[in-house]
C-alpha cells in the first residue's frame, strides 16, 4: 500500500540521501532490510491468479519476472507450469524468492534466479516466450522508461509477449513511485509491440482499484 505507507517511504528515502534511480541497488535492499516495501502485497496480484485461469491466458513457457521482489508471482508462474526466471539486483529480494522457489520444490528445476540488474542482461536476448511486468515501470525513473520497453523488446523471441499489470498512478511529484499513464503505456510500445489485450481489471486489491491495466503485448517481427 504506497499511500498508507508514504510516510515510511519517504523517511528510508531520506534517510538514504542518494538519488533514487533504477540503478541504486542500496535504496531498494535498505528498504528490505528495513521491511519498508510497501508495493508488496504478501501475495500474488489477484488480478494475475484470474488472468492465468482466464480464457486470455498464455500456454506454458519461459518467462522473466522483471523485479521480481519476493516472489509472489514467479511462484504464482512456477506453479501454473512456466519456466521461470526471477530477476532483481536487491539480494534480500533474490533471497527471498529463491527461499519460496526452493519451498515449493521449483528452484533449480524449472525455476532460476539472477541477482542483476534487469538492464543489464542482453546476454539473453532473445530467449523469453514472456516478460511479467508488476510494479517496475512505476518504479524506475521516467527517463528510463524508453531504454525498459528496449529491453524488453530484446529479450523476447519474436513473437514473445509482455504480459503487464501496470499501476496507474496520478501525476505527482517525484517518486517511487512515479506517474504512469495507460497512453503513455502504449506510446513507448507501439514500435515493436502489438496489443492483444488491456482492460481494468475488477479484482484489484482496494487500494489498487481503478488504478490497474492489465495487457498482453506481442513483439512484432
Amino acid at each position: 500500500m504506497w499511500i498508507g505507507n508514504k510516510i515510511l517511504l519517504e523517511s528510508a528515502r531520506d534517510a538514504m540521501e542518494k538519488t533514487i534511480t533504477s540503478e541504486n541497488r542500496d535504496f531498494w535492499e535498505g528498504l528490505y532490510q528495513k521491511q519498508t516495501t510497501p508495493w508488496d502485497l504478501g501475495k500474488a496480484a489477484p488480478p494475475l491468479v484470474t488472468f492465468l485461469k482466464s480464457p486470455y491466458s498464455v500456454p506454458p513457457g519461459r518467462i522473466l519476472i522483471v523485479g521480481c521482489g519476493r516472489g509472489h508471482e514467479a511462484l504464482l508462474f512456477a506453479q501454473n507450469g512456466f519456466e521461470v526466471t526471477g530477476v532483481d539486483f536487491a539480494p534480500s529480494a533474490v533471497q527471498a524468492t529463491s527461499k519460496r522457489l526452493a519451498d515449493g520444490g521449483f528452484l533449480g528445476t524449472n525455476a532460476y534466479m539472477l541477482e542483476r540488474n534487469f538492464f543489464d542482461i542482453h546476454e539473453y536476448d532473445g530467449y523469453y516466450d514472456y516478460i511479467l511486468e508488476h510494479c517496475t515501470f512505476c518504479a524506475i525513473d521516467p527517463s528510463m522508461r524508453r531504454t525498459y520497453s528496449w529491453t524488453v523488446r530484446d529479450l523476447l523471441r519474436p513473437g514473445g509477449k509482455l504480459i503487464g499489470l501496470w499501476w496507474l498512478l496520478p501525476e505527482k511529484k517525484g517518486g517511487p513511485p512515479f506517474s504512469v499513464h495507460k497512453t503513455e503505456i502504449f506510446e513507448f510500445f507501439r514500435e515493436d509491440f502489438s496489443i492483444d489485450i488491456a482492460y481494468q481489471p475488477q479484482d484489484s486489491v482496494p487500494e489498487r482499484k481503478g488504478q490497474e491495466l492489465l495487457t498482453v503485448l506481442t513483439k512484432l517481427g
